[in-house]
């Protein structure tokens, strides 16, 4: 077994009388899970590369964004 943090998603789209649903609490909660998953994910050593880490720290970077975005 590999000892690395990862995720996997499958998103689930929910309206109210034809509006986005939100929760500013959901937001926060994934904003704050991002940030650790990015804390644990910068000290993981055993990358192929230098790029590939940077690139996932970048993905992981953005998808914060959309959380951050929503408050």
């Amino acid at each position: 077994m590999d000892n690395y943090s990862y995720a996997t998603t499958s998103p689930v789209y929910v309206s109210i009388a034809g509006k986005r649903a939100y929760s500013k609490k959901d937001a926060e909660y994934f904003e704050a899970w991002i940030d650790r998953t990015i804390e644990v994910t910068s000290q993981y050593p055993d990358w192929n590369s230098s790029t590939e880490k940077e690139l996932v720290l970048k993905k992981l970077r953005e998808a914060r964004s959309v959380y951050a975005n929503l408050h």
